[in-house]
């Protein structure tokens, strides 16, 4: 018997994969980790760092 889909819980009967059930739940799954990571710029960037890059210079 195999595992459910982590994402919507649902059988993996024909799915190739481990862990979905589908392309759409991977996906999903893989947004909800990667979204939370750059929608907001200010909250992993440096006070002083300027987000458009304007700061950055060729060495």
């Amino acid at each position: 018997m195999t595992e459910p889909c982590v994402v919507c819980g649902t059988e993996r009967v024909s799915s190739p994969s481990d862990f979905f059930c589908s392309d759409q739940c991977q996906r999903d799954w893989h947004a909800r980790r990667v979204n939370p990571l750059t929608s907001d710029v200010s909250t992993w960037l440096p006070s002083h760092a300027n987000p458009n890059g304007g700061t950055w210079r060729a060495a």
